[in-house]
């Protein structure tokens, strides 16, 4: 996703198949032929890109990460692929420990984060069910809640850049952020405003009288 549209470009197995042609009953006889395509096109996206910021959670391991993703491709077509540079690549899930603490919400984080701010987001499912979907070949259901967390980390950083994120932490900046959303905040900031008013007022009416 791209952060100031909000316009997402999506890499899914379904889609993939669907541009290869390969029906249903034939994807499991096709399926590195399939994720050889996806990697293909997604790296295609990402060489135009990589110095872009590249918002994520927790992606940072072989098992599960970009290193993982450029094994694949490695292995599948024989090339090396490009690279996204560490510098630029964020772990969404750091930088909120950073600023509201270890314990801004209880493990595990990302649903429990989600919960915080509303309603669960409708799509979203955990890795463990993920997995299960893969075993299914329930591809579609898998992209979906892919974009449902893309969309929920716009909402976090949107949130976060105005004070307005809930979480269970106790450091000063959830602290400070729980005070600037008090109604007694919004009064002294109302009265502030005013008095400014007042200020620019009385001097002007001096300015005219003399």
């Amino acid at each position: 996703m791209h952060y100031p549209t909000a316009q997402t470009q999506s890499f899914a197995f379904h889609l993939s198949a669907d541009l290869l042609n390969i029906k249903k009953d034939q994807l499991d006889a096709n399926l590195d032929e399939i994720e050889m395509d996806l990697l293909s096109r997604f790296y295609k996206f990402v060489r135009d890109r990589r110095l872009m910021y590249w918002v994520h959670w927790n992606m940072r391991g072989q098992l599960f990460g970009f290193e993982h993703l450029e094994h694949r491709y490695r292995k599948l077509t024989g090339l090396d692929a490009p690279n996204i540079p560490v510098e630029v690549r964020l772990n969404l899930n750091d930088i909120i420990r950073a600023r509201y603490g270890n314990d801004y919400a209880q493990h595990k984080q990302l649903p429990n984060l989600m919960l915080m701010q509303g309603d669960m987001p409708k799509g979203f499912l955990e890795g463990k069910e993920e997995a299960e979907c893969f075993a299914r070949r329930e591809f579609i259901r898998m992209n979906e809640s892919t974009n449902t967390k893309v969309h929920f980390f716009r909402h976090v950083i949107d949130l976060a850049l105005r004070g307005k994120l809930k979480t269970a932490g106790r450091s000063l900046a959830n602290r400070i952020d729980r005070l600037l959303e008090s109604r007694l905040a919004r009064v002294l900031a109302f009265t502030g405003t005013v008095l400014g008013l007042l200020s620019w007022i009385a001097w002007l009416v001096l300015l005219a009288t003399r």
